[in-house]
């Protein structure tokens, strides 16, 4: 055991609460999910044949999230022609950018409790054109609504690439 191990022995409820850092990792677990099928749409798309092709995986290994939503975009607009199952892209981009955006809100910006209050915060900041910052009280529930919005996003890009319809988790039979 290393000697320094005792650092990793966490504050209870540190930096949030537990219940929030919980729906937090959910959040990241499921984010994970969106950006493997990310993946797999690029190179379905493209034409390769195994679900992941190295090729396509080396295109957008170094590619930042945005490209690769963008790459999805052109190749759904170019295909479309063709294949119609694809001509709904447009809904199910936005889909994958509202949630890319509610996962950048809590992936991003400082959570923690207000000792004053005792609410869960989260610190937002932004420097695009201007200074912009604020403080807002977090919901469990505000996290858990991102997470579903994330799963949705996933179901939706599945759908459109697969032409199979993936319903959300909650929405399937056990």
């Amino acid at each position: 055991m290393h000697k320094n191990m005792g650092r990793l022995d966490f504050k209870e409820n540190w930096p949030a609460p537990a219940e929030y850092l919980n729906e937090v990792g959910r959040m990241t677990a499921v984010w994970g999910t969106l950006e493997s099928a990310v993946d797999l749409a690029i190179s379905k798309l493209a034409g390769y044949e195994k679900p992941l092709d190295i090729r396509a995986y080396i295109l957008v290994a170094h590619s930042n999230f945005q490209q690769r939503i963008n790459i999805i975009s052109t190749l759904c607009e170019q295909l479309a022609p063709e294949a119609p199952q694809l001509r709904g892209y447009k809904k199910v981009i936005s889909k994958i950018e509202g949630a890319q955006k509610g996962r950048n809100k809590y992936a991003h910006n400082a959570i923690f409790t207000n000792e004053e209050t005792g609410e869960v915060n989260v610190a937002v900041g932004s420097a695009r054109g201007t200074l912009k910052t604020k403080v807002e009280i977090v919901r469990v529930n505000d996290i858990k609504e991102v997470t579903a919005k994330i799963h949705e996003a996933m179901c939706a890009l599945h759908t459109l690439v697969s032409g199979h319809k993936i319903r959300p988790i909650w929405e399937r039979n056990v």
